[in-house]
């Protein structure tokens, strides 16, 4: 997924999606890292899930390196992925 992609599902330019981001002060990296992590979080707490290593989940939600995503869980979710499937 990816900014032009995006803009070109809207029908606008790149440029006028950043803008119109930026005015509502967010920024398209951080609202899709942000929808990355709410999937995460999603299926790191459903157990149908639990087949799927934490891993694979990283994978799932677009992260393809399995450093990158421990640490965005340790950033919004407070903790690792493995720990935050052990405590539900």
């Amino acid at each position: 997924l990816t900014a032009v992609a995006v803009a070109e599902d809207l029908r606008v330019s790149e440029r006028t999606l950043h803008r119109c981001l930026n005015k509502a002060g967010l920024t398209f990296s951080s609202l899709l890292n942000d929808c990355r992590m709410a999937a995460a979080r999603r299926m790191l707490s459903e157990p149908r899930f639990d087949r799927i290593s934490v891993g694979g989940i990283g994978l799932r939600v677009g992260l393809s390196d399995p450093s990158h995503f421990i640490r965005q869980c340790r950033k919004f979710l407070g903790m690792t992925p493995g720990a935050f499937r052990r405590q539900r």
